[in-house]
Order: C-alpha cells, then structure tokens, then sequence
C-alpha cells in the first residue's frame, strides 16, 4: 500500500464506515476496491508496522525503501512532533548508509553500498589449543572522541596474552562529516588524504595483525565519491587485513566467524538487535561465532542459534551526538579464547570464555 493511501484511510478510519471510507478511496485514487479489499490491506501494513514494535528507525526504512516519502509525511505516519522527526532522521541517516535525501524525499539509494559477505580463508586455529583473539570494534579514527591511549592499552594486553590476531567489527574511522547532522564538529582531521595518512600513523603498531570490515562511518565519503577510505588504510599498512563493507566470515576447516556491523538503534534491550538479525538468517548461513559492531555496547550471548554472539563495545568517549540521545559507551574490548576440535564436519567450538576489558577502569589501576 502506498504512504498516501495509507494515510488517506487513517485519516478516516475512526470516523467513518469502511463502506465510506471505500467510497471516498476508490473516487481519490481511481480505484475499483471493496470495502473488504481496503480494511484488509490497511490491516496488513499495521500489522507489519506492530511486528517492528517501537523500533521508528526500522518502520521508517521499510516504509522509506518501499517508496520515497517526504520528512512531514513520515512523521504523520510515525505520530512525530518536529523534535521527534529531527531524531529520527539524526538516526535513520547515521545508521542507513542506502538513504538520502532527494529533491525534498528520503529516498532507498540503491547504488549504496551494501554487504560484500565475503569469505577469506584464516591458518590461526589448532586443534586441542586454547587459542585467544583480540575483538574490538567502533575505534572512530579521526573523531575528537577517539580513545587511542586505550586503544594502544589493549593492543598491548593482547600482545602479552598472546592472542593470535585482533578481528575488528566496524567503523575504523570516524567518516568524513556528513554522517549525522553537526559531525563535522566531532572531527579532528578532515579530508580523505589527512584521515588516511593521521590513522595510518597513529593506530596500534603491534605483532598483531588486525582483520576489519568498515562500518557506517567508514563508508560515509564511499557514499559520496566510491572511495573506500579504509581499503587504501589497509594498502598503507601491512598489519591491516581489509576484509570488506559491513560484513565478512573467516573461516577455517568448517569453523566460521561473522563480523557485522549493525544498523540502525539498539533498542531497549541489548540483545534484541544481534537475536532478531540471527533469526532473520537462514540456517546455513549462521556462523560458531558472530562478532557484531556499531552500537558501542559490550554483550556476550553463550549460545543463539548455535552462535556465539558478542557485542565487543567501542573505543570512542562519549560524542555530543551520543549525549543527546542519552547513551553512554562501553570504552574497551574483549579477549575470546576458544578451544576447538576437528570432527566429521570440520573445527568445532569446544569451548570459550569472553574476558571483557574495561579499559577506563583498567587505565585507571
């Protein structure tokens, strides 16, 4: 159902007779339909608005892909005041890099890019060993909120604990400013070039090598001009492994992990996010381990849907952008030591523990 008709019957719906509503929808929009026909398709569009509960980022994406849709309209449809809307699309814009603006519409763009779901091959796993990785996510390069002296703190544990590499799930960099309304006071460096040669310089050099996917924010200037900032970082930098936009799996003998960047806002529950996108995926596609950045909070979900999910927080403070939507960051990592094993269908995750490391506090002992 179109936004227009959709509104046109909720107009009515609480001071007419679907009879009259009927007679009044087939003469505005030169239709032939039955009293019956209207109430079910208006019933099926709110129920798929109920099945997406009160997350208004997620209703307003379905509704923004299925056809363009001016700011005003959303927020009728969405019941917003004009505070409401300018959060919305703070969030729909920061979170949803296949929208934009057009000629006064939010628009699907589908020349955005989207999830490469490539697979590279990993040699890192022994049977029979403990064997520990480094997990992080959000480091926000280039942000004047960036936590480097935390960040280089847990390079340096994860050195001592010996672990075999550090997987990052997203948004490297900070992006290049147009990413939520009023970030280019967040930037510390600006312009492709300077951010390349500033995070080339200033990230963790270790033994480590670090295999990342870019996030949102690392592909805000993609958005723009199809350059990949965080590809060229990874041709500057022989420690760096880019694995590709939004999503990835590494996978050895049959043991796979996924890194994701997430979309969209958390909602009230921390798990509510990572479970629906596991129980969104088919079967075969669900990985031993989903490692899922983007809304710089810590989770560890033992087992759902045979995966491991782990949320690995951020390392960027708090941003005015944050502040003003209430939310407070989890500055740190997470050390994942498995122990795994080969059997019929390949490597299996025997067993795990998730250190989480708190690097505020650890930097403060």
């Amino acid at each position: 159902m179109l936004i227009t008709e959709y509104q046109f019957i909720a107009e009515r719906v609480e001071k007419a007779s679907w009879f009259q509503i009927a007679k009044e929808f087939n003469k505005e929009f030169k239709a032939g339909l039955s009293a019956e026909a209207i109430r079910k398709r208006y019933s099926r569009e709110l129920h798929k608005l109920e099945v997406l509960g009160n997350d208004e980022v997620e209703k307003a994406f379905k509704m923004i892909k299925t056809n363009p849709i001016k700011p005003t309209e959303l927020a009728k449809r969405l019941n917003l005041d004009m505070d409401g809307l300018e959060d919305l699309l703070d969030d729909l814009l920061n979170s949803r890099a296949a929208i934009k603006f057009h000629q006064g519409y939010l628009v699907f763009d589908k020349t955005a890019p989207t999830p490469d779901f490539y697979s590279h091959q990993i040699n890192l796993l022994q049977n029979g060993d403990w064997v520990k990785w480094g997990i992080i996510s959000d480091q926000h390069i280039c942000s004047i909120h960036e936590e480097l002296v935390a960040l280089n703190n847990f390079y340096r544990i994860c050195e001592e604990e010996k672990a075999r590499g550090v997987i990052c799930a997203g948004d490297f960099t900070s992006g290049n400013g147009t990413v939520y309304r009023g970030q280019m006071q967040d930037l510390k460096i600006i312009g492709e070039d300077k951010q390349i040669n500033y995070a080339c310089s200033v990230y963790p050099q270790t033994s480590l090598t670090t295999y990342t996917i870019s996030g949102n924010h690392d592909l805000d200037l993609y958005k723009q001009c199809g350059s990949d900032i965080l590809q060229k970082i990874a041709d500057k930098r022989e420690d760096i492994v880019y694995l590709g936009k939004m999503c990835a799996t590494l996978e050895q003998d049959g043991l796979r992990f996924m890194v994701r960047h997430g979309e969209g806002g958390l909602g009230g529950i921390r798990s509510y996010k990572p479970q629906r996108m596991l129980d969104n995926m088919k079967v075969e596609d669900i990985c031993d381990i989903t490692l899922v950045g983007h809304w710089h909070v810590s989770l560890h979900i033992p087992k759902y849907r045979d995966s491991v999910v782990i949320l690995p927080a951020c390392f960027e403070s708090q941003s005015d952008y944050l502040i003003k939507k209430g939310l407070v960051p989890d500055v740190g990592g997470c050390i994942l030591e498995m122990k795994v094993d080969t059997d019929a269908e390949g490597k299996k995750v025997l067993r795990h523990r998730i250190d989480f490391l708190d690097m505020g506090t650890i930097m403060k002992n």
